[in-house]
């Protein structure tokens, strides 16, 4: 239902803005002004769509599998929440669309690997050279929910302050899969700290 309503606010959206640009062209204005209204309707609706349907850190593509209101899926047992606390994180750039990596650590010292493309929607991103769509995790206190059967990120609910990564380093190769080096997403990292992560990580970029 939440997918529906963000079509049609995105087409709404688009008509009214375009048409309202539109109006406001005086008579006899060359034809190539229409389009720049119809191209500033379409990157607006596309903005205040983008977020209407990522409030409170929703995931946008998890529209279309997301309860509704009121199916309390977490008491029928269809979703699984964990809810983290974390204090600084590192970014791993993503290997052949994979999405991207970010090991978190806990308030507990463990460290939370996450990976998918489910994160694309909360990367920080520009459109259109115009539109700034800010970064929005990690964070310092998330709610991730899955699927219990499959283990699919249905949404991450974000609400503390985000967490810039520390670093960034080049993506996994095909050693790091040969190796057994990549652990899983979702996965709690206890025999090895945030800063060994990081270092073994950044070495082995720096030196391979």
């Amino acid at each position: 239902m939440r997918l529906l309503i963000a079509a049609l606010s995105f087409l709404l959206g688009l008509y009214a803005i375009s048409a309202g640009l539109i109006a406001l062209l005086p008579p006899g204005a060359p034809e190539w002004l229409t389009g720049v209204g119809i191209l500033i309707g379409f990157c607006l609706s596309l903005v205040l769509t983008n977020k209407l349907v990522n409030a409170q850190g929703t995931n946008f593509w998890s529209l279309a599998r997301a309860p509704e209101p009121g199916e309390q899926p977490e008491q029928e047992g269809l979703l699984l929440s964990t809810t983290y606390q974390a204090t600084r994180a590192f970014q791993v750039e993503e290997f052949k669309e994979e999405g991207p990596h970010y090991f978190i650590e806990l308030h507990d010292g463990s460290v939370l690997h996450m990976n998918g493309l489910y994160l694309a929607a909360f990367e920080p991103r520009r459109f259109f050279e115009v539109f700034d769509r800010p970064r929005k995790f990690p964070c310092t206190e998330f709610v991730v929910r899955r699927d219990r059967e499959d283990g699919c990120v249905v949404d991450i609910q974000c609400s503390g302050p985000v967490l810039e990564p520390e670093i960034t380093t080049p993506p996994f190769d095909e050693s790091d899969f040969r190796d057994a080096f990549l652990p899983q997403d979702g996965d709690i990292i206890t025999t090895r700290t945030y800063d060994e992560l990081k270092s073994a990580l950044s070495e082995k970029h720096r030196t391979g």
